[in-house]
């Protein structure tokens, strides 16, 4: 009796022990194998101590039956998701040495992060604003198709001839556009020369544009860079594509060379993949929101970010309760859209699932149930990035603005 007894508590230290060693050794293919070895000793136990064998096996029997699944997953080739490495500035290929073709799939990706769509958000952030396909009527900005005829028609236009906008050059000295390729590079580096009429920040009489200046944070593409996007304009249309001598000279008229320097090292996009850096808890707000160029569309007080008049302005220490109170929100819990019950929460959803709750005055009217802002959001923010920019916004309130001399509307809107 004795013999057995000590037998079985030495066969019981043993088995804990190897457990214990395959556990810790192994990493998780370790301790699938420790699941194992734990469902062998469970029935052996059980064989060992009649009163308790039938509880002790069935449990070994699970036990077996995780650790077969459990060995057999970690078994398999596993992914690993990082950051991108990152791309040293001026290592990509110069326009010149690409081909036609080479260089529209290049200005593809850039605006919409994916080939043969004409959705989707890539580094250009071109779409928040702008429709693409023929008919797609566009709220904030004109529709692209066709850009390349329309452009020779606006430098006719009396309008542009004798222009009343807030700036009238790109920088002193450079002139206007004479050309179709020179009006698109002008309208991409000085958004404000000329303003499709009815496509002006609100209350400024079309003499103000939304668009940022898409050579400068936050998006700052290179002159190859739109280079590569309006060859994908000319080229879309069938006809015949601008050299890139010329669309490259027509950069340099209207960007001073103080400006043309290519943007410091940022991390690359995955092959064939779109994207701005994945934003990490490592990052300050300023860092993540030039990352997310969110500038772009929003102004942000207390931040050089003061521009962006397509998104609400971020003052989110007064606005983020009001709205959760709203009873649009409400309408949105209700349908199982939207879920937040206080302002952190509210604006990490806004962030993270964009379309939970669009606020009123920047509803889409051709797709009001979809908002505007990139919705793959959560797939670039890891969760210590969004909670740091969320208390970031609720330490902006209107007061701040005001410091910054940024009035806002009753809408959200910044006001002229």
């Amino acid at each position: 009796m004795i013999p057995g007894k000590i037998g079985l508590a030495v066969g019981i230290v043993g088995s804990v022990a190897f457990i214990r060693w395959a556990t810790q050794g192994g990493g998780t293919l370790g301790l699938a194998f420790g699941l194992l070895l734990s469902a062998v000793l469970l029935m052996w136990l059980g064989y060992m101590l009649p009163r308790a064998r039938m509880i002790l096996v069935s449990v070994g029997f699970f036990t077996l039956m995780s650790g077969i699944f459990a060995s057999y997953s970690n078994w398999l080739p596993q992914v690993r998701g990082e950051v991108p490495k990152a791309e040293p500035a001026g290592t990509s290929k110069k326009a010149e040495d690409m081909t036609a073709q080479e260089l529209a799939d290049k200005g593809e990706m850039i605006i919409f992060g994916e080939m043969g769509t004409l959705h989707g958000q890539g580094k250009g952030q071109c779409p928040l604003c702008h429709g693409f396909k023929k008919g797609d009527v566009s709220e904030r900005a004109p529709n692209l198709a066709g850009i390349p005829q329309r452009a020779a028609e606006r430098i006719k236009d009396a309008r542009y001839s004798k222009p009343d906008s807030i700036q009238t050059e790109a920088f002193s000295g450079s002139g206007r556009a004479t050309t179709a390729v020179e009006y698109i590079a002008e309208s991409h580096s000085c958004p404000n020369c000329f303003i499709v009429a009815g496509f002006g920040v609100k209350g400024s009489n079309d003499r103000e544009s939304p668009m940022p200046t898409i050579h400068k944070p936050p998006i700052q593409l290179t002159i190859d860079e739109l280079i590569a996007v309006d060859t994908w304009l000319f080229y879309r249309e069938g006809g015949e594509v601008p050299p890139v001598s010329e669309i490259r000279a027509a950069y340099e008229k209207f960007i001073p060379a103080a400006d043309r320097a290519e943007p410091a090292t940022v991390a690359a996009a995955p092959p064939g993949g779109p994207g701005p850096v994945i934003a990490t808890g490592a990052d300050t707000p300023d860092q993540i929101i030039a990352k997310m160029a969110c500038g772009a569309c929003h102004t942000i007080p207390t931040t050089g970010n003061k521009f962006g008049a397509i998104g609400p302005v971020l003052i989110e220490k007064t606005n983020a309760q009001k709205r959760i109170a709203s009873a649009e929100y409400k309408a949105r819990v209700k349908a199982g859209k939207a879920h937040a019950t206080t302002p952190k929460e509210y604006i990490i959803e806004s962030i993270m699932n964009p379309s939970a709750f669009i606020v009123p005055a920047f509803v889409n009217k051709g797709n009001p149930d979809v908002s505007m802002m990139p919705p793959d959001f959560a797939k670039k923010f890891t969760y210590e990035a969004v909670e740091k920019m969320a208390d970031f916004l609720l330490s902006i309130d209107e007061s701040a603005a005001a410091k910054d001399g940024i009035k806002v509307d009753k809408d959200g809107r910044k006001a002229s």
